[in-house]
């Protein structure tokens, strides 16, 4: 009795399976659609323009520093661009950096920007800085055609 009910059940299963791929044959399989050929767009279809865009090739820093600049600059009476620069009253010496040929003021203004000086930099129209020494900076200021100079020493802690 075993025998036959192993038989039959080896039996059952057969039928199941040649069944299930009997169904799975019988549906026909479905053709994906074909699309459409895909037509290249012409280069006149394509419009670029830079405009309110930065160009990707430009450093970040260097237009930073283009804004900063171009941030200072203001329009007189006359309708004259002029370069505003700073007042030495809205800076204020943080450090002096050495390399092996110069020496940079690094200065900080009134909104806590860093900016950075090296000799013959000019502030504004009459201020300029003369020299960097080790532990000052010293500054000529043009007034009524006279030249004077200001020394600004590091601030001690």
């Amino acid at each position: 009795m075993r025998n036959l009910l192993k038989s039959s059940f080896i039996v059952f299963i057969l039928v199941f399976i040649i069944e299930c791929a009997g169904i799975n044959a019988a549906e026909p399989k479905k053709q994906p659609q074909q699309a459409a050929p895909a037509v290249a767009p012409a280069l006149s279809d394509f419009h670029y323009t830079a405009e309110n865009r930065r160009d990707p090739f430009e450093p970040v820093n260097l237009i930073k520093a283009k804004r900063s600049r171009e941030s200072r600059l203001i329009k007189d009476k006359k309708g004259i661009v002029q370069y505003a620069g700073y007042e030495l009253e809205e800076l204020k010496l943080v450090g002096i950096l050495r390399t092996d040929k110069r020496r940079l003021a690094m200065m900080e203004d009134m909104q806590g920007k860093g900016i950075i000086f090296k000799k013959d930099d000019y502030l504004n129209q009459n201020l300029w800085v003369v020299d960097v020494q080790d532990t000052k900076v010293i500054f000529g200021y043009k007034l009524k055609g006279e030249i004077r100079k200001i020394v600004v020493d590091i601030p001690k802690r």
